[in-house]
């Protein structure tokens, strides 16, 4: 995938609280601000074909009664922790 440069124009104000969330997550602004915009990118995207498939068969599953699903409490109780 190629890379396009683009100049963008931020207020002082949203540049010192990106600038913050970059050093909490130790990063440089602009990798920073580059990784939050490819993850939000990521998330309009349209789901991959696996994950369609997958989704499908689960939705059948539970159409037909097949799907064996577990309670919050359940999963805690398997793994030995609490709420």
């Amino acid at each position: 995938m190629g890379k396009t440069k683009k100049l963008i124009e931020l207020d002082d104000k949203a540049i010192a609280i990106l600038e913050k969330q970059a050093k909490l997550q130790k990063r440089s602004l602009k990798n920073y601000i580059e990784y939050t915009l490819e993850d939000q990118a990521l998330r309009f995207s349209e789901p991959s074909e696996e994950y369609k498939k997958m989704m499908d068969d689960m939705i059948e599953r539970d159409e037909k009664g097949l799907l064996k699903t577990h309670t919050w409490a359940e999963v805690l109780k398997q793994y030995g922790r609490k709420l």
